[in-house]
């Protein structure tokens, strides 16, 4: 592989060693830019970042740890983007999905955003699953007014009450979060958006299918298609991190093959679709 081309802008890609931030990776990789990826897993052989970080995201000072090694070993002036992909689905236990679904999103683009530059972006990884996020606006913007410590505790004691399960309550929070953290950004010149796939071939979406059902993920496919490529979704996200989508701050992307817009509009029925399983993991 020819050397990454710096003057392109580094970018963080978290999640990276497989399905969607692998993809993004990849594609990255292959226009020349130079990649930093972070993961809980190992690099995987065929990527070849500039450096790749293990890390676990439901760890706060594990995040902090990583910021620091970022610090010390980069200047982070030159970062075009920060791609917060990685996520784990309703199989886990709901402390674990708010950990790393909400709070490593915020606390580690938090983090790095001080030392980020004017043009740079932030693009977080929602899902459809997040769709009804407006029904509990008021809830996400009252919770992400916490810190961690006050967030954990509030999921502790509402988490079986807030009429949804953890993985769909992570990604309404997450679509909300990245709104608000344009507004947060607002006179750095860093923009923040939000990409939500609807379901997407990769390692995971058996995993999904055990969490949602068989039957509401083949109901949505029956309207889309078919699942998503991982670079399908990639490409989305590359546009928003360092396309030329310059203007496009604070918004939520939907890739979905055109389901999302079946369900504003109409033309999905949504009178015999099956009731997505509730999973609540202890």
């Amino acid at each position: 592989m020819a050397s990454p081309n710096t003057s392109l802008g580094t970018v963080i890609v978290t999640g990276a060693s497989s399905g969607i931030g692998h993809a993004v990776s990849r594609r990255l990789m292959s226009a020349d830019r130079s990649v930093i990826t972070v993961d809980i897993g190992e690099q995987p052989p065929d990527l070849d970042p500039e450096k790749h970080f293990i890390c676990d995201l439901s760890d706060e000072h594990e995040i902090d740890d990583l910021v620091e090694s970022l610090l010390e070993g980069f200047d982070l002036k030159t970062v075009a983007a920060l791609v917060n992909v990685a996520g784990v689905p309703g199989t886990q236990p709901a402390s674990k999905v708010f950990d790393v679904n909400v709070l490593a999103v915020r606390h580690l683009s938090r983090s790095l955003a001080p030392y980020l530059s004017s043009g740079s972006s932030i693009v977080n990884v929602g899902s459809i699953s997040g769709n009804g996020w407006q029904e509990r606006l008021s809830v996400y913007q009252s919770l992400l007014e916490l810190d961690n410590a006050a967030a954990r505790a509030w999921w502790s004691d509402q988490s079986k009450s807030v009429g949804v399960d953890p993985y769909t309550f992570s990604k309404e929070a997450v679509i909300v979060w990245s709104m608000l953290h344009a507004g947060e950004l607002r006179g750095t010149g860093i923009r923040c958006n939000v990409l939500s796939p609807g379901p997407v071939e990769t390692p995971l979406l058996p995993t999904f299918r055990e969490q949602i059902g068989d039957d509401r993920i083949n109901w949505v496919l029956s309207h889309s298609g078919r699942a998503a490529k991982a670079d399908e979704i990639a490409q989305a996200i590359e546009w928003l991190a360092v396309g030329e989508s310059g203007w496009v701050n604070g918004h939520h992307l939907v890739a979905d093959g055109g389901y999302t817009s079946g369900l504003l509009s109409g033309w999905v029925d949504v009178a015999d679709a099956p009731t997505p399983k509730l999973t609540h993991v202890e």
